[in-house]
């Protein structure tokens, strides 16, 4: 017997709830894809020959930390005052004033968010280019610098797996890796962080990180897709040293057509590097912190595909890139290709030797 509709996965009932919350001319309600969240596509009725007007609404998981959703919400609205030219969600508010709108959900009490839509092709749709690769390094760099002036408490998620700080618990997950030289490469790194990185952790920028600049995350121009156009998904947010997220974004630029390309990751960084220089230090560190990303996209998402069979394919969407990147980094080894960064930028000026 199927569940009970309620107000957060009914479509009739989500549209009735945004005409009685946030726009009363709202005209249809439609699932998007997800992870954590529900996410729905709400249209909005226009004027003649005009564009439909549109809207995300995201309907969190019973389980969702309320405080998580806050610190998004918190951040976008940060976005928009400080960095207005960066092509991120708006925030919205719902009748009376409040970001999130409690309503009830399968399992206990959900929260409801209404979003600005972003219109753009999905990154992992486009053809790539290294002016592509330049853009998604540029744009990030942007991000982390106007969310380097984000004050905002402490927010835990104990419930979030995907943060590099993880490493040394994870290091339960690596069995699940089928792949016997992915394996000892996991293995290698996340024996790495631990004796290289987490000494310097107290020594490293720190600030709130997207922590998750993933190709299903980003949306390029239709037109021209060298060009980022939109920025997504704030859930798995961390506060953190900056590089990490430069270690997250980077992670995922290892591959072209299938093969390891560290190139492709120099390419990345430069753009990245154009925008929000990081130190030599830091640069010595990327290397190594994207190989432990890479590692811990194959051993979550090897582990969830055995216990979740039936969602193999969604969970393993970002596993190839993930494989061919740690590949790419671990075959001419960490040192090379720390060197080959160094090559090909200028770090920014250290303030202390780490």
């Amino acid at each position: 017997m199927l569940p009970p509709a309620t107000p957060s996965t009914d479509l009739a009932q989500l549209l009735a709830l945004v005409r009685a919350q946030f726009f009363p001319h709202a005209t249809s309600v439609r699932h998007l894809s997800g992870e954590r969240d529900l996410n729905f596509l709400v249209k909005m009725e226009a004027p003649a020959q005009a564009a439909p007007v549109r809207y995300v609404l995201k309907v969190s998981d019973s389980q969702e930390n309320p405080a998580a959703l806050a610190l998004q919400n918190a951040t976008l609205e940060h976005l928009a005052q400080h960095a207005p030219q960066l092509p991120v969600q708006r925030i919205h508010r719902w009748q009376g004033g409040a970001h999130l709108l409690a309503i009830p959900g399968p399992d206990g009490v959900c929260y409801a968010r209404m979003l600005g839509y972003l219109p753009g092709l999905p990154l992992h749709e486009a053809p790539a280019s290294a002016a592509q690769r330049q853009s998604i390094g540029a744009s990030l760099g942007a991000l982390d610098r106007a969310l380097a002036g984000f004050d905002y408490p402490l927010v835990s998620n104990p419930a979030l797996l995907w943060d590099i700080h993880r490493t040394p618990e994870l290091q339960a997950w690596l069995p699940a890796i089928a792949d016997p030289q992915s394996r000892a490469w996991g293995e290698l790194v996340f024996g790495r962080y631990v004796q290289d990185v987490q000494p310097l952790l107290p020594t490293l920028a720190q600030q709130y990180l997207h922590n998750d600049f993933n190709p299903y995350n980003l949306l390029v121009h239709p037109v021209d897709p060298r060009q980022v156009c939109g920025v997504l998904d704030f859930g798995d947010m961390v506060h953190g040293p900056r590089v990490f997220d430069v270690a997250v974004a980077m992670s995922y630029q290892g591959c072209e057509a299938g093969q390891p390309s560290l190139g492709n990751m120099v390419d990345f960084a430069q753009g990245y590097q154009a925008a929000n220089p990081l130190s030599r230090g830091e640069l010595q560190l990327l290397p190594l912190l994207a190989a432990v990303r890479c590692a811990m996209t194959l051993c979550i998402t090897e582990q969830r595909a055995l216990w979740f069979p039936e969602n193999r394919v969604y969970i393993l969407r970002n596993h190839a890139v993930a494989s061919a990147g740690l590949r790419a980094l671990m075959e001419p080894g960490l040192d090379a290709a720390a060197d080959a960064l160094l090559q090909h930028l200028h770090p920014a000026q250290e303030t202390k030797d780490l």
